[in-house]
């Protein structure tokens, strides 16, 4: 959302959240900078996107709201479709029995966005302000049953008769093979894996995620579309993909959720063809102290001082799952 100097100064000032000298170090560090006062003060860490966000609800008298994406009725998701809603970050997230549309914004003075929107779910609306993350979590209830889109995909494919040969069309950005990668990706962040195991068998391919350490089957693909698949994923990660005789690695990153993923690729030749392994990496996670890690009284100590040591390393050790990470 974005809010002007004025309105910022505005809000700040009848709600008495910052005091005048911060203020006027934001607006000192604004005239050189020249970056937006709310900027300045969500980087400073004075008010937090929910902070700001409320301090608008209070101002403007738009009422606040918190999404949940599982009490979304999906008659709601129908008004707005998924892109439109990404693009405006806008969702409804209920109707009223006299048909009156609950319209959460992140941006509720965006006058072209409304106006747009009002043409294709009309003026019964009700608009409320909610922060980019809340809006970001409600717009994952138009993709909250992952498994049952993939299985469709899947099944139509399963339909069809490919034969060997990969054809440009086979791996493009909008093949049925490029939305099971993207399914396939996006059902393994929202699960929680650390890795993803994609191996041909004699007559199926096995899709495997590691869960809290835990490896478990989560599908089965067609046979057929076994090159294709990896072909998509080569493509995403830069590597050879007429090369299946030898391992290749490489890595590319997805966004989800207003997160940032990697995912370090890695491709092995065997009998049934070739096998996949991804590591999924979260990269927009910030990095804990040592004592939210569980480190505590001796051993704390132990690695503190090893840390002032002027030189030497410290190994982390384990195996796969163990949480080095």
């Amino acid at each position: 959302m974005r809010i002007s100097d004025n309105t910022f100064l505005a809000m700040v000032g009848a709600s008495n959240t910052l005091t005048s000298e911060q203020i006027d170090a934001l607006k000192k560090e604004s005239d050189t900078s020249h970056d937006p006062l709310q900027i300045l003060a969500k980087k400073h860490e004075l008010l937090s996107d929910e902070a700001l966000t409320k301090l608008f609800s209070d101002y403007t008298k738009i009422p606040y709201v918190e999404i949940d994406p599982k009490k979304i009725p999906e008659a709601a998701l129908k008004k707005i479709p998924e892109r439109i809603a990404r693009q405006y970050n806008a969702i409804i997230f209920q109707i009223d029995a006299d048909g009156l549309l609950h319209l959460a914004m992140e941006d509720p003075d965006d006058v072209e966005a409304i106006s747009f929107l009002e043409k294709q779910i009309g003026t019964h609306i009700k608009i409320y302000v909610a922060t980019r993350e809340s809006i970001i979590n409600g717009l994952d209830a138009y993709r909250i049953d992952v498994g049952k889109e993939l299985g469709e995909v899947i099944s139509i494919q399963a339909d069809s008769n490919k034969n060997e040969a990969i054809r440009e069309e086979d791996v493009a950005e909008d093949s049925p093979i490029a939305k099971t990668v993207n399914l396939l990706l996006e059902y393994a962040i929202r699960s929680g894996a650390s890795d993803i195991h994609i191996e041909p068998r004699e007559e199926y391919i096995q899709v495997r995620y590691r869960v809290d350490g835990v490896l478990k089957e989560v599908n089965r693909l067609p046979k057929n579309i076994a090159n294709a698949l990896v072909s998509r994923i080569k493509i995403l990660s830069n590597l050879k993909i007429d090369e299946r005789r030898v391992p290749q690695d490489g890595r590319f990153k997805i966004r989800l959720g207003g997160k940032q993923f990697a995912f370090r690729v890695s491709t092995l030749p065997i009998t049934d063809g070739e096998k996949i392994v991804m590591r999924v990496l979260n990269e927009s996670n910030d990095a804990l102290p040592l004592d939210k890690l569980g480190y505590w009284g001796k051993s704390l100590s132990t690695i503190n001082d090893a840390l002032e040591e002027p030189n030497g390393m410290i190994l982390v050790t384990g195996p796969t799952g163990s949480g080095k990470s």
